[in-house]
């Protein structure tokens, strides 16, 4: 009966030979694509699979209303952890799917023609960060989101390109992470803003609006 959609139905009653913790919740149960576990929160879990599309996309429809992770992770019985990786990935790539489980992630090969494009960017403009020029690669559809190289991969390129010393580099490198976390600051229609950060900060999550159906 119960399954990934939803949570333990509130009817259910412990039956004969059944593990329950102190929440009320069984410590495992039958699913559709296995046998599931119950987490804090009464939501169902399968330990290997990612959580199932129509809730990764109502995590996310949910925090483009501005709602907040915490109030996320309570109403569709999802770890908190759990939400925030998820939106954290949606961040990062623009996509909802979940990465590979287990393995090894295939080295990223930068081609020549990009490299190319990165030292003309660079050339273009000498300030450039490398975030910045990973950026203009996907704007001019150089790359896609699956293809083009990561910020460290960049930072490379310009470093055997235009030799910069170990001061310079170091310096450049700091300067990099003060303006990627600026840019951070203000994505996914800003959930994560420094905005709401001081809101959370100033008083704890309250009571969560009533469940809504997945």
């Amino acid at each position: 009966m119960t399954t990934l959609a939803g949570a333990v139905p509130r009817m259910m009653r412990p039956g004969p030979g059944q593990n329950y913790p102190r929440s009320g919740f069984p410590l495992e149960v039958s699913t559709p694509l296995g046998q599931g576990r119950v987490n804090q929160l009464g939501g169902v879990f399968i330990n290997g699979r990612p959580l199932p599309n129509h809730i990764r996309h109502k995590i996310v429809e949910m925090a483009h209303h501005g709602i907040r992770p915490c109030v996320i992770s309570r109403q569709l019985r999802v770890s908190h952890g759990c939400v925030s990786k998820i939106l954290c990935r949606y961040q990062e790539t623009g996509s909802i799917r979940p990465g590979a489980i287990g393995g090894s992630k295939p080295k990223q090969v930068t081609t020549p023609d990009v490299e190319k494009k990165i030292e003309e960017y660079k050339r273009e403009n000498p300030g450039m960060f490398s975030w910045e020029i990973r950026d203009k690669l996907l704007k001019d559809a150089v790359c896609d989101r699956n293809t083009v190289p990561s910020v460290s991969s960049i930072s490379r390129i310009l470093r055997s390109k235009f030799g910069k010393g170990e001061e310079e580099e170091a310096d450049l490198e700091r300067k990099e992470a003060e303006e990627s976390e600026k840019k951070a600051k203000h994505s996914i229609d800003g959930i994560l803003s420094e905005r709401g950060k001081r809101r959370r900060a100033g008083r704890r999550c309250g009571p969560a609006p009533p469940d809504s159906a997945l």
